[in-house]
């Protein structure tokens, strides 16, 4: 079976889900595809697309355990009409938790066939100078499996006649779910006098949650911890402020420091 077009379908705040997923696309063979980045707020204000006889790969960050909400909101509303689906979430180096199955759960519930799915390690959101939490990942060696992981599911479909062969895939994760990230406003960013107003962390918010009428804050309410802003501010006055948020920082870099790898699954075909 050949790919005739392959789609890419990602939140990716920090751009961490993006670059791993451009990868599987290398190795699929696929150096153009079209991509629908639905990390910010007009794109996913528009109606989503339906895909037919398409290759998609969705991707999205975990956040606490669990898909993005915005994210899996976003996925739940587009149309798959039987198109083949990767499904691949991306994690700061703790756990992966109930993330794939859900991603996985969803693509199905939308009419995907999904042959395979992956969980990668991303530099987790609150990494920074002082608590570094799996820095400058995806690094050389997890984008290399992420390109290999392109060249399995290729070699896969090339043996493969029509989608209705695929068996399906079994990933990790429990149902029900874990909770997720807890809804309500937390305050964690402070915004320091070296900010030259330069605009570009608006820009990088996936929630319209930065008031520039206001000093560039952070509107609480609307934040989902993502640390986009803090990471995309170019001098650096965007900072997490001392605290609950702080402290589960240093927490992670104490306790979430050994390297974890990649992990990919295959879906099984009739043959």
């Amino acid at each position: 079976m050949k790919i005739e077009k392959l789609s890419l379908v990602y939140f990716s705040p920090t751009s961490t889900t993006g670059i791993v997923l451009e990868e599987i696309a290398r190795g699929l063979g696929q150096e153009s595809p079209m991509i629908l980045d639905i990390t910010r707020p007009d794109v996913r204000n528009q109606v989503a697309p339906v895909f037919e006889n398409d290759v998609v790969l969705i991707g999205a960050p975990v956040y606490s355990g669990r898909v993005s909400k915005d994210a899996a909101e976003y996925l739940k509303t587009i149309k798959g009409s039987g198109s083949l689906a990767i499904v691949v979430v991306v994690y700061g180096n703790r756990e992966f938790e109930d993330a794939l199955l859900e991603l996985k759960n969803i693509a199905v519930d939308s009419g995907f066939v999904v042959l395979a799915g992956g969980a990668f390690i991303g530099e987790h959101s609150f990494s920074d100078t002082e608590f570094s939490i799996a820095p400058n990942r995806p690094d050389e060696d997890d984008l290399e499996e992420a390109f290999l992981f392109g060249q399995k599911i290729a070699s896969m479909l090339e043996g493969l006649e029509r989608p209705e062969d695929i068996l399906g895939v079994e990933v990790p994760g429990n149902f029900p779910y874990k909770d997720g990230m807890a809804n309500g406003a937390f305050s964690f960013i402070d915004v320091t006098e070296d900010c030259d107003n330069c605009g570009i962390c608006t820009a990088a918010c996936p929630k319209e949650a930065i008031d520039e009428a206001n000093g560039y804050l952070t509107i609480d309410e609307r934040c989902i911890f993502c640390c986009a802003c803090i990471k995309a501010c170019p001098q650096q006055a965007r900072i997490m402020k001392a605290g609950p948020m702080k402290n589960k920082a240093k927490w992670l870099s104490e306790n979430c420091a050994q390297r974890k790898e990649p992990q990919t699954y295959l879906g099984l075909v009739n043959k």
